[in-house]
């Protein structure tokens, strides 16, 4: 290692050496950037001139555009796409011409079909105008009875329809022509009905049209069957608005209920085996697409799903007469789903929810001849304070908030639909029959709501309770503020005038009149059972010291004339 270092020591002593020598020469040397301008500057001056040099200039040119770029290939034409597709889908393409070979062949033979059938249908009705499809309608003297019973007739139908009096009977025949029968059926009087089911069984073994001349009885082979029942009953509107406190349950009410849910049903019940118990021409064409049976229930809308003040009967009798439907609807379903009768899986039960309908009355149905403030005469003292003034507000509610009436043709086209079962909405697509009508019966569920606030009441119904309660209050509280303020603006007179005494105001005790005291002493357990029963109150019976007990209660007629024509009057204008 004595080499190496040596080494390290001659190289260290040789930089020394040349740093010193250089550091003491460089003061003396000159710049040579400087030398080397001065050289350039007198070669410049002194020497000899340096020739110029010209380089060729290669002139003016213009730079090319860039070119074009190339034309788009042609387009294919939809056969050329078509068949590439074809080509990369085999077997898709091979299952598309099948399904549209399919297809035309499907509407071609259904077309055909379609001819032959309606010339066969145009032969056998040029040879036979023989009906054989029977429509029972129950309430035929009810207003909206008549464009029904009309309609019904039109579309090819017989109808057999019930009246509450025989006078009815040619009024509502002579309409038709010879394919309306009336049978009397008084559902205020429940004898009625055995008489009504003994006259509609005779009248099925009868020739339509009744006009004719000749034998009345048909054979065994063409008699007619039933193919649909529709209920009206459920329209009429209890005779006057009572509060629920002054209602007599067991009498007035009973009767109504009798009339408006018990006959109906009682119809249904004894009819509900001839349409399950079909003949064999019945479902034939039930299985030929015509129609399916139906059994058509109407209640009030507004009774069914809300319940005004004042309406409490007929409020009461629709909820139990729409809850009725429904249970009979579906024990229809599950026994068409789980029995063997073939004949259930034919009939649909429907309920209608009908409004306000624009109808004009028949020209025998007279509106009420006496002030609904009749009624209050037999109210207590204490109940004409208590509700007095709202029912007086009740009273003046439509005046005041009025609604335009639908027209009854809407309820008659949707029953028509529910009777023909759609075939009056089904349309014809490249020769394919489309029921849409069926789609839209699924939807409602069996439940139709027609006329004007129908389909408010039922959505209405789904609100909670004290929120439906509050809505139902602001018309009575506007209209007593309105009342308020009317009667602060009334200029006072100078003298008395003569006004009459309000309902609701607390009148003397009158003397019993004599058919009452008569009537309280020939049957004193009814009037006990009333003091008992249905004056409950201890201030109505201290009210009424002196005064009959008759009084205490609405004395309406016995018949039903007073309950069925008040439909047209106070209670078909408070539902509206």
């Amino acid at each position: 290692m004595p080499i190496l270092e040596n080494i390290q020591e001659r190289l260290e002593s040789a930089e020394d050496y040349i740093y010193v020598s250089f550091s003491s020469v460089k003061a003396e040397m000159p710049n040579i950037q400087e030398a080397l301008n001065r050289l350039w500057a007198d070669v410049s001056r002194f020497g000899p001139t340096i020739p110029e040099i010209r380089l060729p200039v290669l002139g003016d040119f213009e730079i090319p555009p860039p070119p074009p770029p190339p034309p788009p290939p042609p387009p294919t034409s939809l056969i050329d796409t078509a068949t590439d597709w074809a080509a990369e889908n085999p077997w898709k393409a091979s299952g598309l011409g099948v399904g549209v070979v399919g297809i035309g062949l499907l509407v071609g033979y259904n077309a055909y079909r379609a001819r032959t059938q309606s010339r066969f249908h145009r032969k056998s009705h040029t040879a036979s105008h023989e009906r054989r499809q029977v429509v029972v309608v129950l309430g035929g003297d009810h207003p909206v009875a008549l464009p029904l019973i009309l309609a019904l007739e039109k579309k090819g139908f017989i109808i057999i329809a019930s009246v509450a009096t025989p006078e009815a009977v040619d009024e509502l025949e002579c309409v038709g022509n010879g394919y309306v029968k009336a049978l009397v059926l008084n559902p205020f009087e429940p004898g009625t009905i055995p008489i009504f089911l003994r006259s509609l069984a005779s009248t099925l073994s009868h020739r339509f049209p009744i006009n004719i001349h000749g034998d009345p009885h048909a054979s065994p082979a063409t008699h007619p069957f039933i193919h649909s029942v529709i209920s009206l009953f459920g329209l009429t509107r209890f005779s006057a608005l009572t509060p629920l406190e002054h209602v007599q349950l067991q009498s007035e009410y009973l009767k109504y209920f009798n009339a408006t849910h018990i006959t109906p049903l009682q119809i249904i019940q004894a009819l509900l085996p001839l349409m399950r118990n079909s003949p064999s021409r019945a479902r034939d064409s039930i299985k030929n697409g015509k129609s399916k049976k139906s059994i058509v229930v109407c209640v009030q809308a507004t009774d069914a799903h809300v319940g005004l003040p004042f309406l409490g009967p007929s409020s009461m009798s629709a909820a139990a007469t729409l809850r009725g439907v429904e249970v009979l609807r579906r024990e229809v379903r599950v026994a068409a789903a789980t029995g063997g009768s073939e004949g259930m899986s034919d009939i649909n039960v429907v309920s209608f929810e009908v409004g306000a309908l624009d109808v004009p009355p028949f020209a025998s149905r007279h509106l009420l001849d006496h002030s609904p403030k009749e009624y209050t005469q037999s109210w207590t003292p204490s109940e004409k304070l208590a509700y007095g003034p709202a029912w007086e507000i009740a009273l003046e509610g439509p005046a005041h908030f009025q609604r335009k009436a639908q027209k009854a043709d809407v309820f008659v086209d949707d029953v028509l639909q529910v009777v023909s079962y759609g075939r009056i909405r089904s349309v014809s697509f490249c020769g394919l029959r489309l029921n849409t009508w069926s789609v839209f019966d699924w939807m409602r569920g069996g439940r139709y709501a027609v006329g004007s606030g129908a389909l408010t009441s039922c959505i209405v119904s789904h609100l909670p309770g004290a929120l439906l309660d509050i809505i139902i209050s602001i018309p009575y509280t506007l209209l007593s503020v309105h009342r308020a303020l009317s009667q602060n603006r009334t200029p006072a007179i100078a003298s008395e005038p003569e006004l009459p005494a309000p309902p609701y105001t607390r009148p003397s005790p009158p003397e019993a009149p004599a058919d009452v005291g008569k009537e309280s002493t020939d049957s004193p357990q009814t009037s006990s059972e009333r003091d008992g029963s249905e004056n409950g109150s201890e201030a109505d019976v201290e009210s009424n010291d002196g005064a009959g007990v008759g009084e205490s209660w609405i004395s309406l007629k016995p018949d039903s004339t007073r309950i069925s024509e008040s439909s047209e009057g106070t209670a078909e204008g408070t539902a509206a």
